[in-house]
C-alpha cells in the first residue's frame, strides 16, 4: 500500500511538472504580445515627450540670430548642437519618423561641424535651415503624439548639408 501510495505521490509530482513545462495556450501568447506591444508604444512616447525639450525650436532662435546677425557662434553652441545630436541617437525613433530624423540630423551635423571649426560663415545657412527644421519637426512630434497625420519631410529646394572634411561626425555619415 505504501509503495502504491509513493507511486501515486510521484506520478501526481509528475504531472504536475509536466503540465507546468507544457506551453502555453495561444490567448497566453496574444496576451504576452499585446501587452509587450503597449508597453513598447508607452515607452517609445515616453521618449519622444522627453525629447521635445531638449530639441525645443525656440534654442534656435537666440543661436540663429547671433550666428547670422553677430557673425559668431556663441560658447554654449557646442554643448547644445552635441545635445540635440544626443536626443537624436538615443530615441528609438518610430518608422514613420525615420526620414524626418535623418534630413534633421544631417543638418545638425553640419552645423556642429561649422561650430567645432568656430566658423560662424559655414554656419550661418545650416543653422537657418536647422532652425525651420525644428520648427517643422517639433510639429510632426506633436502630429505623430496626437496620431494625426504627419507633415511631410520638407522640400529644401535641393539644398544638400555642407560636407566638413569628407568623413564622418559622431558616427553619421556626411
Amino acid at each position: 500500500m505504501v509503495k502504491i501510495l509513493s507511486s501515486l505521490v510521484v506520478l501526481g509530482v509528475l504531472a504536475a511538472v509536466i503540465s507546468a513545462c507544457s506551453t502555453p495556450n495561444v490567448n497566453d501568447i496574444d496576451d504576452i504580445e499585446v501587452e509587450a506591444a503597449r508597453a513598447q508604444e508607452a515607452a517609445q512616447r515616453a521618449q519622444i515627450l522627453a525629447a521635445l525639450e531638449p530639441l525645443d525650436p525656440l534654442r534656435y532662435h537666440h543661436l540663429d540670430r547671433i550666428i547670422r546677425e553677430e557673425h559668431r557662434i556663441p560658447a554654449d553652441a557646442v554643448v547644445w548642437a552635441n545635445r540635440a545630436q544626443e536626443v537624436l541617437d538615443w530615441v528609438d525613433w518610430p518608422l514613420e519618423l525615420s526620414d524626418h530624423v535623418e534630413q534633421y540630423r544631417e543638418w545638425l551635423d553640419s552645423l556642429l561641424a561649422a561650430f567645432r571649426n568656430d566658423d560662424a560663415h559655414a554656419a550661418a545657412d545650416p543653422s537657418k535651415i536647422v532652425h525651420a527644421l525644428a520648427h517643422t519637426f517639433e510639429a510632426t512630434l506633436e502630429a505623430w503624439l496626437s496620431n494625426e497625420s504627419l507633415p511631410a519631410v520638407p522640400q529644401l529646394a535641393g539644398l544638400e548639408p555642407p560636407s566638413h572634411d569628407g568623413g564622418e561626425h559622431d558616427g553619421h555619415a556626411e
